[in-house]
């Protein structure tokens, strides 16, 4: 049971490390061009992490996702950070800490640097990231508790982000050109590589969400590889809401035993009002 906790905890924040290989008719995911920016500077989004068992459902963790307008090398950007950590009940049997940083530019989501610290039990990680655009190249430091230290080149094209970057390039998406079925692709870096990512856009819904309310939604299918804790036989799921924040309201993934849930439990700091908001009740 740890094991299967410690890695669907995981794949909260790397859920798209596990997603189908490129699809070749995939195209990049449509980038809004009005100038409106979906977040703003102090931004601050709460997730509550749950299993579910046919009745049974558990918060095991919490997930933050803050953003703040910083320095770098000279450099105004953009810093969001995206934390988890297993609820104290969870943290006697099995303690996990999962931390991403990025760093990129004000205009687009153009990274500059990623830094990872990952503690799971005995285990502990490091990914430190220096994006190198005029060579197409990130300057990765890499640590491991078990193994030699790696300084090492990774190649990168375009449509190319990390765990954290990924989502904020994600909330720019330009809806009114999204169609329904159409497979868009992005990439993003962990580790030693680069992995893709597979998104297929499945319209419109409004989706409840427990302690928040019924929100207007675009829906997204993540088709997930068949492994030691994922069905594989169906996508996993992402909400967006439907108003110009592109706030991440919610994300489902079948494990081969119950599902894994995220939801939104708080937020504050919204760049626009949440209009996406129905009702606090629930709507049918």
């Amino acid at each position: 049971m740890m094991k299967t906790l410690r890695i669907f905890l995981l794949s909260v924040l790397l859920l798209v490390a596990g997603t189908a290989a490129f699809a070749q008719n995939a195209r990049c995911l449509p980038a809004r061009t009005d100038g409106v920016d979906p977040y703003k500077d102090g931004e601050r989004i709460v997730f509550n992490v749950s299993y579910n068992w046919h009745a049974v459902q558990t918060d095991v963790a919490k997930a933050n996702l803050t953003a703040d307008q910083t320095t770098l090398n000279g450099e105004k950007v953009w810093h969001t950070a995206l934390t988890m950590k297993t609820a104290p009940f969870f943290d006697v049997f099995f303690k996990i800490r999962e931390s991403f940083e990025s760093w990129f530019g004000l205009k687009g989501v153009e990274p500059r640097r990623f830094l990872r610290e990952t503690r799971e039990g005995d285990y502990h990680c490091i990914n430190d990231y220096r994006y190198d655009h005029k060579a197409n190249v990130i300057h990765a430091h890499l640590e491991y508790w078990d193994k030699e230290k790696v300084d090492m080149d990774i190649p990168f094209g375009d449509c190319t982000y990390d765990v954290t970057s990924l989502f904020y390039y994600a909330r720019r998406m330009d809806y009114a050109n999204l169609k329904p079925g159409t497979v868009y692709r992005i990439f993003f870096a962990i580790d030693r590589e680069v992995q893709t990512v597979n998104l297929t856009y499945r319209g419109q819904e409004n989706k409840y969400i427990k302690g928040v309310g019924t929100i207007a939604t675009r829906k997204f299918g993540l088709s997930l590889k068949k492994g030691e804790v994922f069905e594989g036989n169906e996508d996993a799921i992402l909400w967006f809401s439907d108003d110009d924040n592109r706030l991440p309201v919610a994300f489902m993934a079948p494990l081969k035993v119950g599902a894994m849930n995220g939801r939104l439990a708080s937020y504050e700091g919204l760049a626009h009002d949440f209009t996406a908001l129905i009702s606090t009740k629930r709507v049918k």
